[in-house]
């Protein structure tokens, strides 16, 4: 065994690679790394997910490791082709999923991944028997059907075998770590998503167990982000083809990593993460809790850091909505070109004025998270006339999303955090459109960096801390974070989103009165 002493401080040499695994929602991608920051080798395989019922979010974790496979393999052998060697890999993931693992190793049910809905009726306990307020404050988040805890009571309750038959239920990068270690163990990022830790002593709180009816007995011992837990197990490397022994660094979740592979680290860099969904996140060196609770605060895989985030509903998908449902010219016109419609989409809505004519999208497909935290809100588009296309449409749904993320952004500086610059992760850091509206509508400075899989590189820049390649977090944003292009807000798009920004507002404050008001909408939505 070799153990965390053993590793001393060392100056990274050329030809050496990181791996950061990311274990994300629809699937496993494995990147290798230059200690400079540089994309070498990656690849990337999908699995399914499984809804049983309307609300309801699986996957299997065996087909998780059936994937890690085809993925490292993928990479190893592209490493390999180019004479690098690899010094140690570094997992991060999804976050608040369940799998329960039985005393000889044994998966006992499929993984209750983060979307997944059924223990609402659970959260809604939890808030009668602790208050929103008090969950909180002990936890930094609010009570909902994502985080484990619900989960966890739902699983007593409906499935008491397995809950009882249960070891440790792990998350999904706790997982992947045991699979290729051996060993059990979280990290204080992953810990503080369950609602059943201590966001300031980090660490399990038997108040909230208690309170819960549940057992910490059956919760994973918590261990730093860059600690090494162990290396690859010889018969997982020899399927793998790794040549030595590999070291594992614990890791952490991916929004988290993410923060670290942008180089949000310090107060006043904030992050800005739009995939799916956005996430608006900024490192703090104390626990921060709003007197408002508009947003969260989670556990950091910094060590002295937290990590503060403006979770929201779907926002990237509602793009994926308009191409699936109105783009049908444009898609056809990326296939005779062989182009992503998405370029298409985005080159017809560049055509459009700032304001998009007066038409506004409300961002809320799916309800509302942060800041307005409100199940019943529904998207809307208002101003629609006859004279709007699908180009406007487009723009529209772009601009909406960089409202809805004003509004997290003057959360924060109203609770005493400024802002003096944003940077771009995530999948629609890839449009300039979108990158110059978002520094338009913020006034902000918006700043795009070369590698978009900033979970991954975040990953492995934490193996190159704990291995003691970089002396510390800095100095690894320093050497692996490279900005790409920077963007200023334009005077004249100003002064458009200035005005229409104060028309969202409006809107959207007497959208969600009527919603909260229409009690028949209310007692449907419950029954959905």
């Amino acid at each position: 065994m070799y153990f965390i002493s053993q590793i001393k401080r060392r100056s990274g040499k050329i030809g050496e690679v990181l791996l950061g695994v990311d274990l994300g929602t629809t699937s496993v991608k494995v990147v290798a790394y230059t200690l400079d920051g540089r994309k070498v080798a990656e690849s990337e395989k999908e699995y399914k997910t499984f809804h049983p019922r309307p609300d309801w979010a699986e996957q299997d974790p065996l087909e998780w490791i059936r994937a890690l496979f085809t993925s490292m393999r993928k990479t190893l052998i592209e490493v390999r082709k180019k004479g690098l060697k690899i010094e140690g890999l570094c997992t991060t993931g999804q976050r608040e999923g369940v799998v329960p693992l039985s005393e000889r190793g044994t998966v006992l049910s499929k993984c209750i991944i983060w979307m997944d809905q059924r223990s609402t009726s659970e959260s809604i306990y939890m808030t009668k028997v602790l208050g929103v307020r008090e969950i909180y404050r002990l936890t930094g988040l609010r009570p909902s059907p994502n985080f484990t805890a619900a989960k966890l009571i739902w699983l007593k309750k409906h499935s008491p075998l397995v809950y009882g038959k249960t070891r440790v239920f792990l998350q999904p990068k706790e997982f992947l770590n045991y699979f290729l270690t051996g060993i059990i163990c979280s990290d204080p990022s992953l810990a503080s998503r369950t609602m059943l830790f201590d966001i300031r002593k980090l660490e399990w709180s038997e108040e909230l167990a208690e309170v819960f009816g549940l057992s910490l007995e059956k919760m994973p011992e918590v261990r730093p982000s860059d600690d090494v837990i162990g290396y690859v197990k010889d018969d997982v490397a020899r399927k793998l083809g790794l040549e030595k022994p590999v070291p594992v660094i614990n890791g952490g979740g991916d929004r988290p990593c993410e923060a670290l592979g942008g180089g949000v680290i310090v107060r006043g860099v904030a992050g800005e993460s739009t995939g799916t969904a956005t996430n608006v996140m900024m490192s703090v060196e104390e626990p921060f809790l709003d007197p408002k609770m508009r947003f969260l605060c989670s556990g950091h895989v910094l060590k002295n850091k937290w990590l503060l985030e403006g979770g929201t509903s779907p926002t990237g998908a509602i793009l994926r909505w308009f191409r699936d449902n109105l783009a049908f010219p444009e898609v056809q016109e990326a296939r005779k070109r062989g182009l992503n419609p998405y370029d298409i989409i985005v080159e017809e809505a560049e055509r459009v004025a700032p304001g998009s004519e007066g038409l506004i999208m409300l961002p809320f497909f799916m309800g509302s998270k942060a800041i307005r935290w409100n199940p019943y809100l529904r998207g809307a588009f208002i101003g629609l006339t006859l004279g709007h296309t699908r180009a406007h449409i487009a723009r529209s749904i772009m601009e909406g999303v960089a409202f809805l993320c004003k509004e997290i952004f003057e959360a924060y500086e109203d609770a005493g955090l400024y802002i003096k610059e944003v940077r771009l992760l995530g999948g629609a850091a890839k449009s300039i459109l979108w990158a110059k509206i978002k520094s338009s509508v913020w006034e902000k400075r918006v700043l795009v960096l070369k590698e978009h899989d900033a979970a991954a590189l975040g990953a492995a820049m934490l193996a190159g801390v704990g291995l003691n390649v970089f002396k510390d977090y800095e100095e690894a944003v320093k050497r692996m974070v490279a900005v790409n292009v920077v963007f200023k807000p334009i005077t004249e798009w100003v002064t458009v989103y200035r005005k229409l920004y104060k028309k969202y507002i409006q809107y959207c404050n007497a959208l969600e009165a009527l919603l909260n008001r229409n009690k028949w909408f209310n007692q449907s939505f419950l029954q959905r």
